[in-house]
Parts: C-alpha cells; sequence; structure tokens
C-alpha cells in the first residue's frame, strides 16, 4: 500500500472548512437516552447501513463509543454493544471514502495490542482509520476489567505514556525496549507499521487533557454546550498546540433534529426528551463528576437534557435554514467540525443530505 492511500484519513479531514460526520454507531440508543420512535436499535444490519449512507453523501468520519455496559435506568442506554475495533475493521471494509474510528479506553488495552489493530485496520481501510483515545472514566466498567479508577491527572499521565509506546510501535522498524512508571516492553515491535500516522482523537477539555491533546491529538472531540464555549475552548486549544508545534482541529457532536419549521422540529425534539430515561442521563453524568446536586435546578435541568438528548453534545434543532445556521455559528466560534446522531440516523441522513448539505457549500463549509 502506497504513502498517499495511507495518508487518506488526513486529506478526507481537509477536504472541507467544516467536517462532518455520526457519533455512536456501535451503541444501542446512539448518543440518545430515548425510547422515541425510531431510536437507533443496533444490529449489524442498521449500523453498516447508516455507514454506507454517511459515505454515499459524502460525510467525513465515524466515531464509535466505547461501551463495556449501560447506563441503567429504564431503558439501560449503550448496555448492547459491537467492540470498537472489530466494528471499525467492518465498517471500513464496506465503505470507500469515509474516516472510521475506533475508540479506545487506555487502562483497558495494551499498547502493542492497539498498535496491531490500528495498523491492521488501517490496512483494511486504506488509510482511512483514527484513533479515538480515552483515558477511563466509567468506574463500573473499569470494576468488570478490575482496574481502579485513577485520579484524574494519573488518568493523563498514563495515557501520554501509553500514546508514546504506540507512536514509537507505529515509527519503530527495529525493536526496542521501554522501562517506564507503567509499561516495561523488551524487544517490543509491530508489523506491518502504518505508512503514515494515523489521525489521532481525544475528548480531553481540562488543563491536563488539553495538554495531552496538543501533545498528540489531531482532533479535540470536545463537549459543548453553546457556541461561546466553543470559542473560548476552541481559542485555548489552539494556545496551547501551538506552544506545541502542532495544528489541533476542535470538533463537537450532538443529536440533529430536521423539521418542516422550527416548531415541527422542536415537537419532535419534545417527543425524544418526553420518552428520555432521566435516570440514566443522571448515572452518567454521576461517574463523569456531574453531580446534579452540585448544580442549581434549572441548570442541572439543562444538563439532564443534553444528556438524554445528545449524550451531554449539542442538540441542533430546527428547519433546514435554521439548522445550517447553527452549524456556520459553530464554525464561526473555531469548531471545525461536528459528528452528528439522529432519531432515526437514517431518516435524519436523509433530510441532511438534501436540505442542509447544500446550504452549507452555498455558505462554504463544504466544498462538494
Amino acid at each position: 500500500m502506497t504513502t498517499s492511500m495511507q495518508s487518506r484519513a488526513h486529506d478526507v479531514l481537509d477536504e472541507h472548512p467544516f467536517a462532518l460526520g455520526l457519533f455512536g454507531l456501535n451503541v444501542s440508543g446512539g448518543i440518545t437516552m430515548t425510547s422515541a420512535s425510531g431510536a437507533f436499535e443496533l444490529s449489524w444490519e442498521s449500523t453498516s447501513k447508516v455507514a454506507r449512507q454517511a459515505d454515499q453523501l459524502g460525510l467525513d468520519l465515524l466515531v464509535p463509543v466505547a461501551r463495556w455496559r449501560g447506563y441503567d435506568g429504564r431503558l439501560n442506554p449503550n448496555g448492547v454493544t459491537y467492540e470498537t475495533f472489530t466494528w471499525a475493521a467492518g465498517v471500513a471494509a464496506v465503505t470507500d471514502r469515509i474516516v472510521v474510528a475506533a475508540t479506545a479506553h487506555a487502562p483497558a488495552l495494551h499498547p502493542l495490542v492497539v498498535a496491531k489493530q490500528t495498523a491492521t485496520i488501517d490496512a483494511i481501510s486504506g488509510g482511512r482509520f483514527a484513533l479515538n483515545a480515552v483515558m477511563g472514566w466509567f468506574t463500573p466498567e473499569l470494576d468488570m476489567f478490575g482496574i481502579a479508577t485513577k485520579e484524574h491527572a494519573d488518568r493523563y499521565r498514563f495515557g501520554d505514556e501509553w500514546m508514546g509506546v504506540i507512536d514509537r510501535l507505529w515509527s519503530a522498524s527495529e525493536p526496542f525496549d521501554h522501562d517506564g512508571a507503567s509499561f516495561q516492553l523488551k524487544g517490543a515491535v509491530s508489523e506491518p507499521r502504518p505508512a503514515q500516522r494515523p489521525l489521532v482523537l481525544n475528548a480531553g477539555a481540562s488543563p491536563a487533557g488539553i495538554e495531552f491533546t496538543a501533545r498528540h491529538a489531531d482532533i479535540n472531540f470536545a463537549t459543548l454546550l453553546n457556541a461561546d464555549q466553543g470559542r473560548q475552548l476552541a481559542e485555548n486549544i489552539t494556545k496551547v498546540a501551538d506552544a506545541n508545534g502542532r495544528r489541533v482541529r476542535v470538533m463537537t457532536y450532538g443529536t440533529v433534529v430536521i423539521g418542516d419549521t422550527e416548531d415541527d422540529a422542536r415537537r419532535r425534539y419534545q417527543e425524544i426528551l418526553r420518552h428520555g430515561d432521566p435516570e440514566a442521563a443522571r448515572n452518567f453524568m454521576h461517574y463523569l463528576g456531574l453531580n446534579s446536586a452540585s448544580f442549581e435546578a434549572h441548570i442541572a435541568a439543562a444538563l439532564e437534557e443534553h444528556f438524554v438528548t445528545s449524550g451531554g453534545g449539542l442538540p441542533i434543532v430546527g428547519s433546514a435554514e435554521q439548522v445550517a445556521d447553527r452549524l456556520v455559528e459553530l464554525y464561526d466560534a473555531g469548531i471545525t467540525g461536528f459528528l452528528m446522531g439522529g432519531v432515526p440516523y437514517d431518516g435524519m441522513l436523509d433530510r441532511f443530505g438534501a436540505e442542509v448539505l447544500p446550504l452549507l457549500k452555498e455558505r462554504g463549509l463544504r466544498s462538494f
């Protein structure tokens, strides 16, 4: 495989000023916690169908959620999941252009295994592969592995060594030894190696997370509540990345609800919320350290709504014109990509492709 083929992930993300993709196609419910009609039911048929549809529309990136158990509550959202590396290999084999990511929980996966998995999928995809590096925060999952949940800063110290070993395995042509705080390797080597370093994503927004992004990642996959928060985060990440001599994109995610009018879209959004699972949302928030009792009632309710409808992300609701306006607003704030969920995914994509993509092209956010 040639170097030019292996660079396709970077090339695809550079084809448009504003990247678009899907989030959560490998888990039950997708990024919502609802039983509203059209809620995502996981099967290989459903996930591969929507992945191919996104590919045919010219979208750029598919990112899965790495979950080993759900969030309990009435629906146990994300309780049924496909493991992300095998999922990515399968999706890569049935698509042509779109970049396919695997999400890795660093504490649960040895870097030697990750280096081999990533090189394999990179070969299957012809260079359309990205690694989403997650430091591990969901204590019930880590308990399943018998792994203690680390303090926040320690997660990123561990992740820094983890990613450093993977990078060396991706690039070293000769066996090497590594004697670190968390890993001791003797004669480590991984063949084949990617011809070009795969794209790396990370969602860290704390000072430690941003430092990790600046050293290792190409994309910061941020959780945002509004464009102003996005502007501040993008400026901070860009400043830290510049100091490290690196370029980092900032992208975010959320559920997209498109209606004939704003009122039509709001009715559908309220249906998603009305059939939601607030207990599961509160569980999610708890393990992220967002204890609703720590916030004023209206702030806690707003956060809970974001988790029910968008997995903590930013829901975009309205007519096609209004959805395009919101995406332009994010772009103007320094956000260079949006990964979507939908109820249903395929119905949302039908409307997004027919009604929103032409508007984004007119406004200069998409090249084709």
